[in-house]
């Protein structure tokens, strides 16, 4: 995911890259490594060996070193979420949450046809609502989260049946 934030009046080029355990995090084109585990109220941000306590509260974000304006500018472009495997027709894949954050909506339930680019599951995350889509053509096999649900980044939302494309 990329997006340009304002923080505290300095417009910020980000990208988010989901890895194995963590994240890429580019800030104006220096890359960090993270982690992050979600507390009740906030998120845990692990960057080398600092960890910063990260809550949102209306247009502030309040890290350990202070309070801090913040404004989403745009979002320039969404990548794709992580498909455990490369598979063809009949494999079962695990779509996956690319960001930490509360599920508010779960649009299908086990059996459903799905295409892709249909959603799957609605996270909210940093006051903003992101929608996992399905990576490709199948049916869902199980959905493994439940609205209200808090999930973590990587996190495995559902399970979906790829199917043969269809001749048209």
């Amino acid at each position: 995911m990329r997006f340009r934030l304002d923080v505290d009046g300095e417009e910020r080029d980000i990208e988010v890259q989901p890895m194995a355990g963590g994240f890429i995090i580019r800030i104006d084109g220096a890359a960090y490594r993270a982690r992050t585990r979600l507390a009740k109220d906030a998120v845990d941000v692990r960057i080398g060996a600092k960890t910063l306590r990260l809550r949102f509260q209306g247009d502030e974000a309040i890290l350990d070193d202070g309070i801090h304006r913040v404004r989403l500018v745009e979002v320039t472009g969404e990548g794709p979420d992580v498909i455990e495997s490369p598979a063809g027709p009949g494999a079962v894949v695990e779509v996956r949450s690319s960001m930490p954050g509360r599920v508010v909506r779960v649009a299908v339930a086990p059996g459903s046809p799905v295409r892709r680019g249909e959603t799957l599951v609605v996270l909210e995350a940093m006051k903003m609502q992101n929608e996992i889509p399905a990576p490709a053509d199948g049916v869902v096999r199980q959905v493994v989260v439940a609205e209200g649900e808090t999930v973590t980044a990587d996190r495995v939302v559902a399970l979906i049946e790829l199917r043969r494309p269809s001749a048209s």
